[in-house]
């Protein structure tokens, strides 16, 4: 039996948005990792032709990626750390973002989440 608390967690699709550079991104709500307010990097690399930050999380050393694809100039209000794996690799990668959003409770199912053509 799960705490009420959870609940809310199993019953729907949880989506964390986040706004960065004037546009809303979505990621699902378990592959975040953590939010943090006011990132530090404590390296810059370039990556295909952009610049990256790399922000030490204790014993990881998570790169920050740009969604949009423009590197990181200057350090956002926020970064969004996402955690992926494969196999029983585990890794880390954080989004920039400027403002986090409450969590989206989607019912499962939903036609919420089918892109629009343009």
């Amino acid at each position: 039996m799960l705490p009420d608390c959870l609940k809310p967690y199993t019953q729907r699709l949880v989506i964390q948005p986040f706004l960065w550079r004037e546009r809303q991104w979505r990621v699902p709500f378990y592959q975040v990792y953590a939010r943090l307010s006011a990132p530090v990097a404590a390296d810059f690399l370039t990556y295909r032709s952009k610049k990256v930050a790399i922000l030490h999380l204790g014993k990881y050393h998570v790169p920050l990626f740009d969604p949009c694809r423009q590197g990181i100039d200057v350090l956002p209000a926020h970064a969004v750390v996402l955690s992926h794996c494969k196999g029983n690799r585990f890794g880390l990668y954080a989004f920039p973002a400027d403002t986090v959003l409450a969590p989206l409770f989607l019912p499962l199912g939903t036609q919420y989440l089918r892109r629009q053509s343009q």
